[in-house]
C-alpha cells in the first residue's frame, strides 16, 4: 500500500453504490444451498423432466465399441437417484446406464453418466427421467474367491484379484479366444548410444481388484499394481517395484469386444532405466491347420492386410481357384483332396510364417513385417503404409482374437506383435511403447538451466524431473468367432480408432448453467460475426499446425506449441519455456469453452487430446510435487517451475463431464495433494521466504484460485461439505486483507495453512494492485462460478470492486479508494472481468469499457490468414501467420475473452 493511503473499512470497501450492488447480490452467509447464482439464468434453460436430445459428435457411425458421455441439469431440477430412459431417433426404447457425476449445492443433480452397449446406432437418442430398457444380454459382475467373473451372454472375462496374470481368460460359446494376459515392460539400464545396455523384463503385478460398476448395461473392474522383474521361472518375482499402474476393463451388454484402458506413472531413475517396451501380452489358441490360421492388419483408407501362416497363392502350382479365393477370404479352405496334387502332397514344405508385426515407427510411416521364427530373419518389406489404424487379428476360420491400440499413429511408437502362430498358442502384444525402435529416453534436453531472461526456462535448476508424469493407452478385444471378412475390419478399425461420441446440443450445456460464464455463438452483427469468425479460423490454424509440424509421440500428442519464431519460420521447439504449451494461460479451456458453445467435432478432438496430455503428461501424480503440474518448456516436464496452475482441476471438468472419462476423474482428485505439497515447495520459494508462523506461501492467484478449483470439484463430485468450507474459510479471510484481491506483492503472496484453509495477510505492504497473471489461467471462471455457489458475501464484494477497478481510469480509482495506483493489468485478459463488474453493478459504461480496452488492444485484433513458406527458408514448406512472434498464450487469452465478453456485456457488443 503506498505510503500515507489512508487504511479504513470506509475506504478500502469503497463506496457505498459498489457495496450495495456487491452485497445485494448474495446473503446467507456460508450455507450454499439456496444461493442466488452470480449471473441471471441462461434464457434458454429447459425443464429438466422434458429430457435433451443427443447425436453423434462425428456423425452417425456405421460401428462402435459401446460409448459413455455425460449430460448436464440445471440447478434443483433432477433430485438424487432419479432414473434415466434412453429412447432412439425413431422412439424405440435403448438400455442405458446411469450414475451421478456432480450435484448442485441443494443436492440435485448436476451431471449424469450414461453409456450404452454397441448395438446402439441410430441417428440420435433422447434422454429423459424415466425407467430404462433392460439389455436382452446383461452384463455382470461377480467377485470370487480368487477372481472377477464378467459375463454378457456372449462372452465371458475373467481378471485376477491379485498376481501376474491380470486377465486370466477371455472365452465365447465355450471357446477360449485368448488367456494368461499380463501387462509387460522391457527396460535397459543405458540409453541407446552407449556400450552393451543390459536388458531386463518386468510384469505388471496386480494388487488390488475392485468392481466400480456392475451392469446391467456396462461392468467396469478397476486393477492396480506395480511391475517387478521376472525370475528365472516366475513372473513378477523380484523385489523392486516400480511404474504403478492403473488398468480398467470394461465390457458392454451382449458386446463380442471389451476396452482395457491402462496407465502408468512414470517414477523410475531416468539416468537407468529406458524403456525398452510396454504392452499388454496375450496367449491366443491356434487350432485350425497352418493355411487356415489367419493373420490381419488394418491399413489406412479402409486398407487390409491380411495373409496367412502358410500361403497357397503365388506358388508354382496353382491349387485352385476356390483353395486361393477361401485363403485370401479368411473362410474354410476345401478339402486338401481336391487340391491340385503337387500342393496337396508337398504344402508342408512350404515356409510356415510364425511372426508378424505392424510397426508405427513415427507419425507417417508404418510397416507389416513377418518371419518364419526368431532363429530366421525378417522381412521387413511386407507391407508399408503411413498411418495404420491400430487393429489386428490373430486366429483361424474356428475364431481367433481381434485387438487394436487407440491413437496408433499419434502416439507412437506403436506395435502390435504376433509370435508362434504355428505353434498351439500365439502370443499377441499390444505394444504401447514399441520395442522395435528406441529406448524412452527421460533425461533433460539439458545438463544445465538456461534462465528466465532469455530463454524463458525458469531456473529452478535440479526441479525439471519427469518423476511423477503419467500416460495411458486405450486398447480393445474382440473375441471373435472367425477371421473377421475383409470388409469387416475396417468396420471393426474405425470403432478403435474414432470412438464414436456421444454429445448434447450447445444449447443444453449452455441452458444448465454450468461451466461459468459463456456464451453461444453470436453473428447478429458484421463486428460479430468477425469475432466468431476469429475464434473458427484459430481452431482451424492450429488443427493444421498439428498435423504440417506432426505433434504427435507418445508424450507429445495433445499438446500444441507456445510462441513462434518468424526467423526460422518454425515454433521455438529448443528455446526454453517458448517450446510446449502444457496448457499455459487457458488454451485447454479455450477449446472446450469453444466446442461448448459450436458443437464442433474438430474443436473437441483437440481438446480432448489436449485435456488427456495435460492430465498425464504435465501433471505431477508422485514424487517430491505431487499434485502440481509442470510450467511450459522444451520438455514437457523440463521447467523447474511445478505449478498449481498447471494441474488444477478446473479445465479438466470439461472433459470429464461430457464424455464421463474414469481416468480424468482420477486425475481431479491429483491435485488435493497440494495441501502438503505446498508446505514443502510454496510457489514463490525462490523469491519469498516463508515468514515464521506460517505454515507456507501462496498466491490468491493463480494458485489459491487453482486450490479452490480442486476443492469444487471435490465437493460437487462427493457432496462432502468439508470442500465448500475450506473455499469459505480463504473467502472470508481475503476479505479482510487490507489490499484484498489487489494484494500485489509477488502476485498476492499471503500465508496459507492447508489444514484449515486459512489465508493470513502476511503485512508486507509494497505494490498495490499489479495483478499481471493473477485471474488468467481461468482465475475468473473459477471465482464467477465458485460465488454462486459458495455464498460469502464480503469476498463477493471484494471480488466486484476488484473487477470493477482493475482497468478503471486513474481518477476513478482516486475516487474510490482515496489514493491511485496503477494495476497493470493486461488489456485483453482482464477485459472480461471489467465487463464483467459492469454486468454486477448495474453499470453499462463498465460494461462497455470492458470491450473498449479489448478492442483498442493489439492482442484484440484477429490474426491475419497465415501465409505458405516454401523454398530454402525452411526445410520443408509451412503456414504461419504473417506477424512477429505471435503466440499462444495471445490466441487463448483473445479467445476466451471474447467468449465470455460475449455473456456479461452482450448488448455492447460489437
Amino acid at each position: 500500500m503506498p505510503e500515507g493511503s489512508p487504511l479504513n473499512r470506509r475506504t478500502f470497501l469503497g463506496g457505498a453504490s459498489i457495496t450495495a450492488a456487491a452485497l445485494a447480490l448474495g446473503s446467507g452467509g456460508r450455507a450454499a444451498a439456496g444461493t442466488p447464482p452470480a449471473a441471471p439464468s441462461p434464457a434458454s434453460a429447459k425443464d429438466a423432466a422434458g429430457g435433451v436430445d443427443l447425436h453423434w459428435l462425428d456423425g452417425r457411425p456405421a460401428a462402435t465399441t459401446g460409448a459413455a458421455w455425460g449430460v448436464p441439469w440445471p440447478k434443483g431440477q433432477v433430485a438424487a437417484h432419479t432414473a434415466f430412459a434412453l429412447t432412439d431417433s425413431g422412439g424405440a426404447q435403448v438400455p442405458v446406464q446411469s450414475w451421478p457425476l456432480a450435484y448442485w449445492p441443494d443436492g440435485t443433480v448436476k451431471w449424469t453418466g450414461h453409456a450404452v452397449d454397441s448395438t446402439a446406432l441410430a441417428d440420435g437418442y433422447h434422454l429423459a427421467p424415466g425407467t430404462p430398457a433392460t439389455p436382452k444380454q446383461q452384463v455382470t459382475a461377480t467377485r470370487g474367491s480368487k477372481e472377477i467373473k464378467l459375463a454378457n451372454g456372449v462372452v465371458d472375462i475373467r481378471l485376477a484379484l491379485t498376481g501376474p496374470l491380470a486377465i486370466t481368460s477371455i472365452t465365447r460359446s465355450g471357446r477360449t479366444s485368448a488367456e494368461n494376459g499380463r501387462l509387460v515392460l522391457l527396460l535397459q539400464d543405458k540409453p541407446e548410444d552407449t556400450d552393451a545396455p543390459k536388458h531386463t523384463a518386468w510384469t505388471g503385478v496386480v494388487e488390488t481388484a475392485e468392481i466400480e460398476q456392475s451392469g446391467p448395461v456396462r461392468a467396469v473392474v478397476k486393477l492396480t499394481g506395480r511391475y517387478r522383474q521376472d525370475g528365472a521361472k516366475k513372473y513378477g518375482t523380484g523385489r523392486r517395484a516400480l511404474l504403478p499402474w492403473t488398468m480398467r476393463v470394461y465390457l458392454g451388454a451382449g458386446d463380442e469386444s471389451l476396452r482395457v484402458m491402462h496407465e502408468f506413472v512414470w517414477d523410475g531413475n531416468p539416468a537407468k532405466d529406458f524403456v525398452r517396451g510396454l504392452g499388454l501380452e496375450l496367449a491366443v489358441p491356434m487350432s485350425d491347420e497352418p493355411y487356415d490360421r489367419h493373420i490381419r492388419f488394418a491399413g489406412p483408407d479402409q486398407g487390409v492386410w491380411g495373409e496367412a501362416v502358410v500361403g497357397l497363392t503365388g506358388l508354382r502350382r496353382d491349387p485352385g481357384t476356390d483353395v486361393r479365393a477361401a485363403q485370401i477370404a479368411g473362410t474354410a479352405t476345401p478339402a486338401t483332396s481336391t487340391w491340385e496334387t503337387t500342393v496337396q502332397t508337398e504344402w508342408q514344405d512350404l515356409p510356415a510364417w510364425g511372426d508378424f508385426s505392424l510397426v508405427q515407427q513415427s507419425a507417417a510411416q508404418a510397416a507389416v513385417w513377418k518371419r518364419t521364427s526368431e532363429k530366421s530373419a525378417w522381412l521387413k518389406h511386407a507391407g508399408f503404409a503411413d498411418r495404420a489404424p491400430g487393429f489386428g487379428f490373430a486366429g483361424g476360420v474356428s475364431g481367433g482374437l481381434g485387438f487394436g491400440l487407440r491413437d496408433f499413429w499419434q502416439q507412437f511408437p506403436r506395435a502390435l506383435d504376433i509370435r508362434g502362430a504355428t505353434g498351439d498358442a500365439a502370443t499377441v502384444t499390444l505394444w504401447s511403447w514399441s520395442p522395435h525402435g528406441e529406448a524412452m529416453d527421460l533425461r533433460a534436453y539439458d545438463t544445465a538451466s538456461h534462465g528466465l531472461d532469455l530463454a524463458y526456462e525458469d531456473d529452478r535448476y535440479g526441479y525439471g524431473l519427469s518423476t511423477g508424469m503419467a500416460r495411458s493407452t486405450d486398447m480393445q478385444l474382440w473375441a471373435l468367432e472367425h477371421t473377421p471378412a475383409r470388409d469387416d475390419i475396417p468396420l471393426l478399425a474405425t470403432a478403435l480408432a474414432a470412438r464414436p461420441q456421444l454429445v448434447a446440443a450447445p444449447e443444453t450445456y449452455h441452458g444448465a448453467g454450468v461451466f461459468g460464464r459463456w456464451s453461444l455463438p453470436d453473428r447478429s452483427t458484421p463486428g460479430r460475426t468477425k469475432l466468431e469468425d476469429s475464434i473458427a479460423d484459430s481452431v482451424a490454424f492450429y488443427a493444421g499446425q498439428v498435423e504440417q509440424r506432426q505433434w504427435y509421440g507418445f508424450w507429445n500428442y495433445g499438446d500444441i506449441m507456445h510462441t513462434y519464431d518468424s526467423d526460422r519460420h518454425t515454433w521455438r521447439y529448443d528455446v526454453g519455456g517458448f517450446a510446449w504449451d502444457n496448457a499455459e494461460l487457458g488454451s485447454d479451456a479455450a477449446l472446450w469453452y469453444q466446442f461448448l458453445r459450436t458443437g464442433d467435432a474438430q474443436t473437441f478432438h483437440l481438446a480432448r487430446a489436449m485435456t488427456r496430455h495435460v492430465t498425464e503428461t504435465d501433471m505431477i501424480r508422485s514424487g517430491p510435487f505431487a499434485g502440481l503440474g509442470s510450467r511450459h518448456d522444451v520438455q514437457h516436464y523440463a521447467d523447474g517451475g511445478k505449478e498449481p496452475r498447471v494441474s488444477e482441476a478446473y479445465t479438466k471438468r470439461f472433459m470429464y463431464y461430457v464424455t464421463a472419462d474414469e481416468f480424468v476423474g482420477d486425475a481431479m482428485r491429483v491435485p488435493l495433494q497440494l495441501d502438503t505439497t505446498l508446505l514443502t515447495y510454496p510457489p514463490l520459494r525462490d523469491y519469498l521466504d516463508t515468514p515464521a508462523g506460517v505454515p507456507t506461501v501462496i498466491r490468491i492467484g493463480p494458485d489459491w484460485y487453482a486450490l479452490v478449483s480442486n476443492w469444487l470439484t471435490e465437493w460437487e463430485r462427493t457432496g462432502d461439505t468439508r470442500w465448500r468450507d475450506r473455499i469459505a474459510t480463504g473467502m472470508e479471510d481475503i476479505a479482510k486483507l487490507p489490499a484484498g484481491l489487489f494484494t500485489g506483492e509477488q502476485g498476492g503472496a499471503v500465508g496459507f495453512d492447508p489444514a484449515t484453509g486459512h489465508i493470513s495477510d502476511l503485512g508486507l505492504g509494497g505494490d498495490w494492485g499489479k495483478v499481471n497473471l493473477t485471474m488468467v489461467f481461468c482465475g475468473e471462471q473459477i471465482i464467477w462460478e465458485t460465488t454462486g455457489l459458495v455464498d460469502v458475501p464480503e469476498f463477493r464484494a471484494k471480488l466486484v470492486e476488484f473487477c470493477r477497478y482493475v482497468q478503471a481510469p486513474a481518477a476513478e480509482i482516486t475516487a474510490h479508494f482515496g489514493f491511485k495506483f496503477s494495476t497493470s493489468a493486461p488489456a485483453v485478459f482482464y477485459s472480461r472481468m471489467t465487463a464483467w463488474a459492469g454486468e454486477q453493478t448495474g453499470e453499462p459504461a463498465v460494461q462497455q469499457r470492458g470491450w473498449d480496452v479489448f478492442s483498442a488492444d493489439a492482442g484484440g485484433k484477429p490474426w491475419g490468414a497465415p501465409v505458405h513458406v516454401g523454398g530454402p527458408a525452411v526445410f520443408a514448406g509451412v503456414d504461419e501467420i504473417p506477424s512477429t512472434d505471435f503466440s499462444t498464450n495471445d490466441l487463448a487469452q483473445r479467445n476466451l475473452a471474447i467468449i465470455a465478453l460475449l455473456a456479461v456485456a452482450p448488448d455492447q457488443a460489437p
